[in-house]
């Protein structure tokens, strides 16, 4: 959602998830690789990654209106074994893409910082996601569904969640950042997050404001999205977790 509103600035061009290898979105690295000929395989080697995003942000091939590029990247997405980075995101910084911060420090890239507070609304919305096949959609009368959470693993599914924020805040350290909350991005305050983001770019909001052709499908109240909420209530309740619930 966020990208898209970047994107709807006349200044700014913001891209997809460009190191998702099986998403077939244009730019990639998936199809910047298939255009020269070069394995797949390759995508994990740091220079590979730098030369794909030397090739991203060529001004040459930007129109001249655009003061900014930017593209969205997952938390394991920084490491060169993204499925690690995922499984144990602190394994995953260890294995953080050197090439990839070298670029994002001598490009003064700023790194725009998207957190949701409820990480139990986060494993949830994936759930929603995966059984619906969209995280937002562009039809403003979609219903979000409701979703079975299994028990087992759950806690340490919420402790990865929390792992790889604090991977992730440790892999920016002393990059330009802006921190948008998902919870407050998805009411009115998004106006004033909007307006943070553009003015860390030197740019200022269009008379029309920042637009998205994406709307949320699921609620809010976990109530209403988890079928078995009494029982996922019951298991998190005496834990960390249990302030998740509310």
């Amino acid at each position: 959602m966020l990208a898209s509103k970047l994107n709807s600035h006349p200044r700014i061009c913001c891209r997809e998830e460009v190191f998702l290898p099986w998403v077939d979105s244009n730019p990639s690295l998936r199809e910047w690789l298939k255009e020269r000929h070069l394995a797949q395989g390759l995508r994990v080697l740091p220079n590979i990654r730098a030369a794909f995003l030397a090739s991203l942000s060529d001004v040459d091939t930007l129109p001249s209106d655009i003061d900014a590029i930017g593209f969205k990247v997952m938390y394991n997405q920084l490491s060169v074994w993204p499925k690690l980075g995922y499984l144990v995101p602190p394994a995953g910084r260890l294995l953080q893409d050197p090439a990839l911060r070298r670029w994002l420090k001598a490009n003064r890239v700023l790194i725009v910082h998207t957190l949701r507070r409820n990480h139990l609304k986060v494993i949830v919305s994936h759930k929603l996601a995966e059984k619906s096949q969209r995280f937002h959609s562009r039809d403003t009368s979609a219903e979000g569904g409701k979703v079975v959470i299994s028990l087992p693993g759950l806690k340490m599914r919420l402790r990865r969640l929390e792992l790889a924020e604090r991977a992730a805040r440790n892999s920016i350290a002393g990059l330009p950042s802006v921190e948008i909350w998902y919870e407050d991005y998805a009411t009115a305050s998004a106006r004033e997050d909007d307006a943070r983001v553009c003015a860390a770019l030197g740019l200022s909001v269009p008379a029309g404001g920042l637009t998205s052709p994406l709307s949320k499908v699921s609620s809010d109240d976990l109530r209403e999205t988890v079928i078995n909420y009494e029982q996922v209530a019951a298991h998190l309740s005496g834990t960390p977790f249990e302030r998740f619930l509310s």
